[in-house]
């Protein structure tokens, strides 16, 4: 993984970390416009995931799974002494906070989770069969098909998600091929997490609520383990791009309210 400069300092900000993890896009530039605001109360950071765009896969980049997510992350936050950190992320980054919650929970102070994958809690048939059938494609069909998955179907604001830039998406061509070829599959949910592990760290969960999803009911199911409600926001998949300015606050009253541990 490469740290990515965003703000005014190396991982952008000063006070406490915050960490912003990108979700199968993997790419930490739709941050940009969260990383910036949340830069003025924050150290925040925020980087390409392993395997896409400017950062490189894993020595052995076979299937990925939230616990090797969890442990990479956890060991670049503990390198740049950055811990304890408040942990955002969405879908595959989702479960790696959650992994991080259950893993390694001396490094969390508190995680804020969206829509995470949790492919082995109730998937659809259907749903299920839908996504993994894209690894039977060749390389150019998974870009063509993943383009338009993620710009109008993931993602509620075609011209908003247009607008996080020409290199953005030039990258993104390579990494719809990575998300396939080795982050999409069941296994990547390789955890079962009880309600012993969850309750390690304070964690607030939301869900889109401009899609019917699987991924809604899914979220919900685990976070009654904890007796955690889901708070819908007016978007799908990318709040970090549908909606900036909410997300950022969201982020900003979660941090805030764990920064003195009870």
């Amino acid at each position: 993984m490469r740290l990515r400069s965003i703000g005014t300092a190396n991982c952008g900000g000063g006070g406490p970390s915050v960490v912003l993890m990108p979700s199968g896009e993997g790419d930490c530039a739709s941050f940009q416009t969260v990383a910036e605001d949340l830069s003025n109360d924050f150290t925040v950071l925020t980087f390409d995931m392993p395997g896409f765009s400017r950062s490189g896969p894993p020595p052995v980049f076979g299937k990925v799974t939230a616990t090797m997510l969890a442990g990479q992350v956890a060991a670049l936050v503990s390198s740049l002494n950055l811990a304890p950190a408040a942990f955002y992320g969405c879908s595959s980054a989702g479960l790696a906070a959650l992994s991080l919650v259950a893993q390694h929970p001396e490094i969390v102070r508190n995680a804020i989770v969206h829509e995470a994958a949790l492919l082995r809690d109730s998937v659809p048939p259907d749903a299920a069969a839908a996504l993994f059938a894209l690894n039977d494609l060749d390389d150019a069909a998974i870009v063509n098909s993943c383009r338009g998955l993620f710009r109008n179907q993931a993602n509620s604001d075609a011209r908003a998600w247009d607008a996080v830039g020409q290199d953005y998406h030039r990258r993104l061509e390579k990494n719809y091929v990575t998300w396939v070829r080795h982050y999409l599959w069941e296994g990547l949910a390789d955890h079962t997490y009880t309600q012993e592990e969850l309750e390690c760290r304070p964690i607030s969960w939301s869900v889109g609520g401009l899609w019917d999803s699987w991924v809604v009911a899914t979220n919900a199911k685990v976070a009654r383990r904890v007796h955690l409600s889901v708070e819908n926001l007016p978007c799908r998949h990318f709040p970090q791009v549908e909606i900036p300015g909410l997300l950022a606050a969201r982020i900003r009253t979660q941090a805030k309210a764990h920064l003195v541990r009870t």
